[in-house]
């Protein structure tokens, strides 16, 4: 496991920080949290377990009690969460640079939207579950999205007519 720690974050009061240079591919850690499973049911249920990472359908991971609860997002990620809860380095990361996720990535929950505040470039603004992630943002990712998480979007995307499964 790297080194990390919590600091304070331009994107949203506290997150989590590199503590030693990592490497491009290397795995920063694996993410602790209670394992949860629960169908989420409505926008207000959904705000109240916003901090929530998806691991599979109607199954969460709780940060909220570890360190891992102040991981924030970034349309332009410098992590990305494989394998369900390993966080792996998407490029070189130098100590004390941010160590972010895009949220979408791993949340399939009807009822989840937030606005963005990571003021990247390519920021999208709101951020919602991946059945909304723009088909380019997703092929870009495809290689580091959960195996479920994968199945899921392309699925939805054939179902909707849209030839997406061919392009990977």
């Amino acid at each position: 496991m790297k080194k990390i720690y919590v600091g304070k974050s331009d994107v949203q009061g506290k997150g989590v920080f590199a503590g030693e240079n990592i490497k491009k591919g290397q795995v920063i850690c694996q993410i602790d949290g209670e394992k949860i499973r629960r169908e989420l049911k409505s926008e207000k249920e959904s705000k109240k377990f916003a901090n929530w990472i998806g691991l599979g359908k109607n199954v969460w991971l709780n940060p909220n009690k570890t360190k891992f609860r102040y991981l924030n997002h970034s349309c332009n990620p410098t992590a990305a969460i494989v394998r369900s809860r390993t966080l792996i380095a998407l490029h070189d990361l130098k100590k004390g640079e941010e160590i972010t996720f895009d949220y979408s990535l791993t949340d399939i929950d009807p009822y989840w939207n937030m606005e963005c505040r990571c003021n990247a470039p390519n920021c999208r603004k709101v951020i919602r579950p991946l059945y909304y992630l723009p088909a380019n943002v997703f092929k870009e990712h495809f290689p580091n999205i959960p195996p479920f998480f994968q199945r899921v979007y392309i699925k939805n995307h054939i179902n909707n007519g849209n030839k997406l499964a061919n392009d990977l």
